[in-house]
């Protein structure tokens, strides 16, 4: 195993363990909040955290990216100390950046985050609801604490040590879900949620600073080199962030707050199962991208074999959640949540089948095609948001998730060109990686329907069970598992996920 391939094992593993410790305190969060709060709690923070979002998408200027990306100078066997020169034990190899372009960088995002935050409070002193702008005046304070964090941490990310990210962000979770809790027990506030956010942000951004000294100075120098990455990027994400981030608002105005709570609850909920198996994936293949971008021929099996592992695992955690969330919903967030049930029987299985072309983003982004993202994402956008306003008009909440799972549909369709653009991996190539997922998950969802019909098993009932959650977890688990292994074994054991687990099981 080469290095770069051993630092990519330690890294997923790494990112795997924090994301579910994280996940883990998600759901915790999830549980008790819901039994906690109301609907329209959940609401009221989320349409201010919708306006904060666009706020902050607005004024993005992403720098972490383009330093990730930055490959020059000389093989770093230190880390920088306080002052921004190297230092011995610093884990992992990198290659030498200038301290410049660092104080470049902070420099990009305190000005970003005090701008945000002054706009948000513009904002605030404009809203004729009074509850909604003491939230949004309170959150003003969240971008200012991103846009001091240390810029020079993203180095353990650019070299793959994610040891130290895992100790950020469980560390500011821990505190966050702590606070959280605490007030939502003594209080019964949406309050719970606004303070939890503020101190989640603080702690990080004082944790960027224990875990990496760095005394930060104010410099422009090198402005035009993160621009040249960043500019796109920042268009980009104003896009994305205006037809991902209003929705929200659009329920909340369409249909009242209460159900702009069930909206938001239902969104939570249904990105959990797909976004823990697959955003640890995608936060480490853009520095594995970017570290082989020079080699196309490589770059591109690498792609091929990862559309078959993210889609090995966003396929059956997507179609398996569907099959247990009349059991979760009510066990896990109690009987007021019920209406959730039928949005996320539709949302999941789409989250499932679009994570399979998550890698898409990371891998244009690691060979500088900054500007296709910008327009797909802005094309995408034209095509979601009005759709989603005519859908929520007309048939409510689920016609919110209707148009989101049509419009991503589109979205698959558009990470497919990408794909081909940049790569020339075709569409039957794709088809290819994913034959023994999509078999795999479909034979799964069947046998659990047809053991629910013919054995006198209560699986579906509107009330759920435990029993019935387990039996559908071990039987699917199985189904799935069983038929992928033997259709692999059948095609001649090619590249993919199960060979990599039966090789790391040999070890």
């Amino acid at each position: 195993m080469t290095d770069t391939a051993k630092r990519v094992a330690t890294g997923a593993g790494w990112i795997f363990a924090y994301r579910w410790g994280e996940r883990l305190l998600d759901l915790i969060s999830i549980v008790v909040l819901a039994r906690l709060l109301s609907p329209e709690d959940f609401g009221l923070v989320a349409i201010a955290a919708s306006i904060v979002a666009i706020v902050e998408g607005l004024s993005d200027f992403d720098v972490n990216k383009a330093l990730i990306r930055t490959r020059e100078g000389a093989p770093l066997e230190g880390r920088y100390s306080a002052g921004g020169r190297r230092s011995a034990g610093s884990e992992g190899e990198g290659r030498d950046l200038p301290r410049s372009l660092f104080d470049t960088a902070w420099t990009l995002s305190a000005l970003r985050g005090l701008l945000a935050a002054l706009v948000m409070v513009l904002v605030a002193s404009l809203l004729t609801a009074p509850r909604i702008a003491a939230v949004v005046f309170a959150l003003a304070l969240s971008p200012l604490f991103k846009g001091l964090s240390n810029p020079q941490f993203v180095i353990f990310e650019r070299e793959l040590v994610y040891s130290k990210l895992a100790w950020l962000t469980l560390g500011s979770k821990i505190v966050a879900f702590g606070l959280t809790l605490c007030i939502a027990v003594l209080y019964r506030s949406h309050w719970a949620l606004v303070l939890g956010i503020l101190v989640g942000a603080l702690t990080s951004m004082v944790l960027t600073y224990a875990l990496r000294p760095y005394r930060p100075r104010i410099s422009l120098e090198r402005f035009s080199e993160i621009f040249a990455f960043s500019g796109w990027m920042s268009l980009t994400t104003i896009v994305t962030t205006l037809s991902m981030e209003t929705d929200k608002i659009i329920v909340g105005r369409l249909l009242g707050i209460a159900d702009a709570g069930l909206y938001f609850m239902t969104q939570r909920v249904g990105v959990l199962p797909t976004r823990e198996l697959v955003s640890p994936l995608q936060r480490i293949l853009f520095p594995s991208f970017s570290e082989i971008a020079d080699d196309r021929a490589r770059l591109r099996r690498v792609v091929c074999e990862s559309i078959n592992v993210l889609g090995s695992l966003s396929l059956p955690a997507g179609c398996g959640f569907a099959l247990v969330a009349n059991d979760v919903v009510p066990l896990a967030l109690g009987e007021q949540w019920r209406p959730i049930l039928p949005l996320l029987i539709i949302l999941v299985p789409f989250l499932g089948l679009r994570g399979t072309l998550s890698m898409a983003l990371p891998c244009v982004m690691a060979l500088g095609q900054t500007r296709l993202l910008f327009q797909v994402s802005l094309v995408y956008g034209l095509v979601l948001v009005p759709a989603f306003i005519v859908g929520t008009a007309l048939f409510g909440l689920l016609g919110a998730i209707g148009s989101i799972v049509l419009a991503g549909l589109f979205y698959t369709t558009l990470n497919v060109w990408l794909l081909r653009r940049v790569l020339d991996i075709s569409p039957r190539e794709i088809f290819v990686q994913l034959r023994r997922p999509l078999v795999a998950a479909a034979l799964m969802v069947a046998v659990v329907l047809t053991l629910s019909m013919i054995l006198p098993l209560q699986l579906f009932s509107e009330a759920g069970s435990w029993f019935s959650l387990m039996t559908k977890i071990v039987v699917g688990g199985a189904v799935f598992g069983v038929v992928q292994v033997t259709i692999w074994r059948l095609e001649g054991r090619p590249a993919g996920i199960e060979r990599r687990v039966f090789q790391l099981l040999s070890r």
